[in-house]
C-alpha cells in the first residue's frame, strides 16, 4: 500500500506537507506544490486511510453526494434547494443503514479520484456533469444516479421533474389572471439545462396566446443592479406587469430588489417562483410557484441507488415526477 511518506520522497517533500495536503489544510502550501502532490498521489494509486477499512473489508457503507464546482469562492450549500434536498436525501440514505459524504468537485479527474479514494458504495450526481457521464461510466463499476440531468447519454439512471410543465403552469397562470407583458429572471438557459426546459416551457404557452416575450424581458441572474432593471420593466405605456423566476431563490432577490425600489408586490409586479421552498409561505406576500416535491424526489433517488446496489444490472431508468402551482398571493387579477 502506498503511504504519505512514498509520496514525500518522489515529490521532494516532507510527509508533514504530504498530509497537510491530502486532508486539504493547504494554507502553508503553495497551489503548484499542492497540485503536484496529489497529481503523483493519484498516479501512485494512494488510498487516504479514512477507507481502508472499507478496502480491507471489500464493503463499504458510504454514499457520496457529487456537487460540480463552478465558483470556488461560493458556498455551494447556500442554495436553498440543494440543501433542502441533500438533507432529504441524507435522511433517506440513513434509513438504509449507509451514510453520506459530500465532494464539491471541479472536474472529472476529481470524481474518479473521490469515488476510488473512498471506495463508496454509490454516487449521487447533484446537476448536469454532461461532459463527463460517459467518461464516468466507463471508468466506474459502482452504481451512478443523476438528478435533474437532460445528458444526451440514454444509458444512465436519472430522477428529475417535468420542469416544461412547469414552464407552462407559470405562463398559463399568469394568462388566467390577464397578465400578457411578462418577464423572465433566471441564470443563464444552457442549452439542454432545467433552466432551458423551463424557459420553454413558459415561451410556449405564451406563444400560443399569441404573445412573443420580448428580448428586454429576460433579465440574466448576473445583472449587475437588479432594482433598476425592475425599475424599467415597470415603467412606460406598456409597463411589465408579471415576472417568472427559474428558482425561488430568485424570487426572493426580486422581492428584495422591488422593496429597496419603492415596488409593491403584486401591486406594481406579479411574481412567480420555482421549487416551493418553505419560505415561500413566509415571505410577504407569501410566494406563487411551481412546487416540486423535493422529499419525493430524494426518496425515489434513495431507492434507485439502493436497487442499483442490490443488483448491479438492473437497466437505466428515466424517472420524470410531476409538478404543481402553488397559488398564493403574489399574483394579481388584472
Amino acid at each position: 500500500m502506498v503511504t504519505l511518506k512514498d509520496i514525500a520522497e518522489k515529490a521532494g517533500v516532507s510527509s508533514m506537507t504530504v498530509s497537510r495536503v491530502m486532508n486539504g489544510k493547504t494554507g502553508a502550501v503553495s497551489q503548484e506544490t499542492s497540485e503536484r502532490i496529489k497529481k503523483i498521489a493519484q498516479e501512485m494509486g494512494y488510498v487516504p486511510n479514512s477507507s481502508a477499512r472499507a478496502l480491507a473489508s471489500r464493503s463499504s457503507r458510504l454514499i457520496t453526494a457529487l456537487l460540480q464546482e463552478y465558483d470556488e469562492d461560493r458556498n455551494p450549500l447556500e442554495d436553498s434547494y440543494t440543501s433542502c434536498f441533500l438533507g432529504e436525501l441524507a435522511l433517506q440514505i440513513k434509513k438504509e443503514g449507509y451514510d453520506l459524504m459530500l465532494h464539491y468537485v471541479k472536474d472529472y479527474s476529481e470524481i474518479t479520484y473521490s469515488l476510488k479514494s473512498w471506495n463508496v458504495a454509490g454516487a449521487v450526481f447533484i446537476g448536469m456533469f454532461d461532459e463527463s457521464i460517459r467518461k464516468l461510466q466507463e471508468n466506474n463499476h459502482i452504481p451512478l444516479i443523476f438528478t435533474d440531468s437532460y445528458s444526451s447519454v440514454r444509458s444512465i439512471t436519472n430522477v428529475g421533474i417535468d420542469d416544461y410543465r412547469g414552464g407552462e403552469l407559470a405562463a398559463e397562470y399568469f394568462l388566467e389572471n390577464g397578465h400578457r407583458n411578462v418577464a423572465f429572471y433566471g441564470p443563464e438557459a444552457l442549452d439542454n439545462g432545467v433552466v432551458m426546459h423551463r424557459l420553454r416551457g413558459f415561451i410556449s404557452v405564451l406563444r400560443k396566446a399569441g404573445i412573443s416575450l420580448a428580448q428586454e424581458n429576460f433579465i440574466n441572474l448576473g445583472v449587475q443592479d437588479l432594482g433598476e432593471e425592475l425599475v424599467r420593466l415597470c415603467s412606460g405605456d406598456n409597463p411589465v406587469t408579471g415576472i417568472f423566476t427559474t428558482a425561488d431563490n430568485c424570487a426572493y432577490q426580486i422581492y428584495s430588489e422591488a422593496y429597496r425600489k419603492g415596488l409593491s408586490i403584486p401591486k406594481d409586479l406579479s411574481v412567480i417562483g420555482f421549487d416551493d421552498l418553505s419560505m415561500s409561505e413566509l415571505v410577504t406576500p407569501p410566494l406563487t410557484t411551481v412546487r416540486q416535491d423535493i422529499k419525493k424526489k430524494a426518496l425515489v433517488t434513495c431507492e434507485l441507488l439502493m436497487k442499483n446496489i442490490r443488483e448491479p444490472d438492473s437497466p437505466a431508468e428515466n424517472i420524470v415526477l410531476n409538478v404543481e402551482l402553488s397559488r398564493r398571493k403574489s399574483v394579481r387579477k388584472l
